[in-house]
């Protein structure tokens, strides 16, 4: 049995990053950059008023209560095609650029209009620059705007339109399988007869590789039966990751291992000292990642936030692998009797600057009702049998966690 340690460091140091692909810039959301990119223009590309209200040269209002002859106007989307002289201004919209001779917009609450809109005077000073985003004040031509690793949302969407990048290199999104196993499984519709149960994880995973933006295909559920298992299992493995749940354990019917062996994938772990999710294998064929997870859903899901995720997140290019973890207050006693590095799905919030944490009561890592109320780990350390109330704790973040 290794350590959470040494099992995370062997998984990332045994997970390749996934090939790049070029796409449409609009099409990925989602994924990472792969190169860097650079703007191809100034930004803005002239000097842009920030108000509607009067182009003008500083110098004609330094001290304000100038009258100064309206000469043009110039709407967001045009270029003036005129100077001004000195005496001279021009209306001009939120957005438009500067005409030369102008260097500063006074907005339209602080102006006074005469003789039919002709003459405008200025009520207050002005000084140079004044409600004007000078030409490359955001972004000069040339210069890095993101950079290799950034993840795609939406503002990273619209800073590579307004670079002109409209195909980019992303880190291709690995594509997963994932096979439950197990004779007593029976799909969600159907109401489980004596000695059955529903499979929860197979769902439960999906859900939290669409929640990273990765396609998952659910293969069902393998039997106990060796051959059976190894026909879904060679599917399984044409994908860029199989997550398989259950089989795993030592009983009679735990077959996954040996099929895996018989199959030549080469197996790194079998026992991880975590609780929950003790009987967690990682192995690897060619490219290929095979992890073999606890059948309880508490235990294969938090298998996947601490050992899986970060192997996925590297995969797709992320510079950061794991999600954040914090120190919070423990608002209540805390007993660990696993003799294993306990992740116990806890409620955190934050509050008056600090974070808090409150451990959840659970029947145990098949409690999933318990396991849907938390949106956090508590992580007690493998040498401590007792956490206290106020003590400060470390607590591992999950996705959920900015949501609730």
């Amino acid at each position: 049995m290794i350590s959470v340690r040494d099992a995370i460091e062997i998984t990332l140091a045994n997970t390749p990053r996934q090939k790049t692909i070029e796409t449409e810039f609009t099409r990925c959301i989602g994924a990472v950059l792969a190169e860097d990119i650079v703007s191809d223009i100034d930004m803005p590309p002239f000097d842009r008023s920030m108000m509607d209200g009067y182009a003008l040269a500083s110098d004609d209002a330094l001290l304000g209560a100038a009258r100064l002859q309206v000469v043009g106007f110039i709407p967001a989307g045009s270029y003036p095609k005129f100077k001004l002289q000195p005496g001279q201004a021009a209306k001009i919209m939120t957005g438009a650029p500067l005409p030369e001779g102008a260097d500063a917009v006074r907005e339209v609450e602080k102006v006074r209009l005469h003789d039919q809109g002709r003459v405008v005077e200025i009520l207050e000073p002005v000084k140079p620059g004044l409600n004007v985003v000078p030409r490359g004040a955001e972004v000069q031509a040339g210069e890095p705007v993101l950079a290799a690793g950034t993840y795609i949302q939406a503002p990273i969407i619209g800073l590579l339109a307004a670079t002109g990048k409209v195909n980019v290199k992303i880190y291709r999104p690995p594509n997963i399988a994932i096979l439950a196993t197990g004779d007593e499984l029976v799909d969600p519709h159907i109401k489980p007869m004596p000695g059955q149960i529903r499979n929860s994880n197979s769902f439960q995973l999906q859900a939290l590789c669409t929640r990273l933006g990765l396609n998952s295909t659910i293969l069902g559920v393998a039997k106990d039966d060796k051959n059976a298992l190894r026909f879904q299992v060679v599917q399984g493995l044409k994908y860029d990751v199989l997550l398989m749940t259950g089989g795993v354990s030592m009983g009679d019917l735990d077959l996954v291992q040996d099929v895996l062996k018989d199959l030549g994938v080469k197996l790194f772990y079998q026992k991880v000292a975590i609780k929950p999710g003790k009987p967690t294998v990682f192995g690897k064929i060619g490219e290929r990642l095979v992890f073999a997870l606890p059948g309880n859903p508490v235990s294969s899901a938090t298998v996947f936030e601490v050992i899986v995720r970060p192997a996925l997140r590297k995969m797709m290019g992320y510079p950061v692998y794991q999600n954040p973890q914090v120190t919070a207050i423990l608002t209540e006693y805390f007993a660990n009797k696993s003799q294993r590095e306990n992740y116990h799905p806890s409620v955190c919030w934050y509050e008056d600057g600090q974070f808090f944490c409150r451990p959840l009561e659970t029947r145990g890592s098949g409690d999933i009702a318990s396991f849907a109320r938390s949106n956090a780990y508590l992580i007690c350390p493998i040498d401590r049998t007792e956490m206290f109330e106020n003590e400060r704790v470390q607590v591992l973040l999950r996705e959920d966690f900015y949501l609730t």
